[in-house]
């Protein structure tokens, strides 16, 4: 099928396809080629215990893991097909306040409510969170199927962010829809930095972790059209340049989700916690362009807060933007950050969330 699509269309790497618009065999082609590739999520009916039921087996890599993914489907009908829909990405903060970030977005939340929800920070079975399955709640309580793929499996702590771990537990990215999910897949990224630090895990500080940076890559269905999706939790810190470098990771990661979605003929959202605290460009004039979002740009992505004054990007406590949304073959038609009145405590970032325009 990929032999056929690839002899139909002349593709650029940089956007879409270059298909000529009123080629409408060409198009209803493209089309079929597109539905016939997706499958449908196979949706799990029992009530896992995610104390027990892990999703994770070690592996020889600390930094590497062998895990399934979880979902389940809790709508009672899929929405209605619309030409836009709202996406919203969120750093739920392992889910510490779950309960009033429920509240929050069943409530006046001060911003659309989401058709699509990319969740990063999610704890499964984890003893800071309530021994919660935080993603898996998210989408019980919002009426959406989810998709929930781990990142790390969290070793036991008395003291790290979000408080002590009292055993071993997961925690990753999720993807909620209103509409159904196909085609999911775990990214784990080749380029990952190692949180397996033999000190911490003996002295059981910080976060002592196995297991590495991922995407979860999903369809959205919404009537006939595709929407391919990816939860991205990009690597952390800022110090440093080269080829170790935290920003090295970072660009290394965006680029390998860039080349998984350059043969799609469908629009693509790339949304999540980018890490990205030089983006706003805060520490002056005379620093080097961010080169993660500086990939995507290149290759075609339109960043959905373009057009927000920087004062209203802010996402984080610590006053940076790192949490985007990027497309290619979509427009963005609104787009902006859940208001500090709501949101603010809820996590240590604000959600943010865009039209989009298939």
């Amino acid at each position: 099928m990929r032999a056929v699509a690839a002899r139909l269309y002349e593709g650029d790497r940089r956007g879409l396809p270059q298909i000529r618009r009123h080629d409408h065999a060409r198009s209803n082609i493209e089309f079929a080629l597109i539905v016939m590739s997706w499958q449908e999520f196979p949706w799990q009916q029992e009530e896992p215990d995610p104390n027990r039921d892990w999703l994770c087996t070690r592996s020889r890599d600390p930094s590497h893991l062998d895990c399934c993914i979880e979902g389940a489907n809790f709508m009672r009908q899929p929405a209605a097909p619309k030409e836009g829909i709202v996406l919203c990405t969120y750093n739920v903060e392992r889910g510490l306040r779950l309960d009033d970030q429920l509240r929050a977005f069943t409530g006046d939340a001060g911003m659309p409510s989401p058709d699509v929800l990319l969740i990063n920070e999610a704890d499964r079975g984890c003893t800071r969170s309530g021994d919660r399955n935080v993603s898996r709640e998210y989408a019980r309580a919002l009426g959406m199927c989810y998709a929930y793929g781990v990142e790390f499996i969290e070793l036991p702590r008395f003291w790290g962010p979000g408080g002590s771990v009292r055993r071993r537990c997961e925690h990753g990215n999720a993807i909620l829809s209103r509409f159904p999910l196909g085609n999911v897949r775990l990214i784990r990224h080749r380029r990952t930095r190692s949180w397996h630090s033999t000190v911490q895990r003996i002295l059981r500080v910080g976060e002592p972790r196995l297991g590495g940076r991922v995407a979860l890559a999903a369809d959205v269905r919404i009537g006939e059209r595709m929407l391919r999706v990816y939860s991205v939790h990009f690597d952390s810190g800022d110090r440093g340049r080269g080829p170790g470098s935290p920003d090295a990771y970072r660009e290394a990661q965006a680029r390998e989700l860039i080349e998984d979605a350059s043969g799609l003929h469908q629009g693509v959202v790339i949304g999540g916690d980018m890490n990205v605290s030089r983006y706003l460009g805060l520490r002056g004039k005379d620093e080097s362009p961010e080169p993660t979002t500086g990939a995507l740009l290149d290759a075609g992505y339109e960043d959905a807060h373009a057009a927000l004054p920087r004062a209203g990007r802010v996402t984080t406590d610590s006053g940076v933007a790192i949490d985007l949304i990027f497309g290619r073959g979509v427009s963005f038609t609104g787009s902006g950050v859940g208001p500090r009145g709501v949101w603010g405590g809820l996590s240590d970032h604000l959600p943010v969330w865009a039209s989009v325009s298939l």
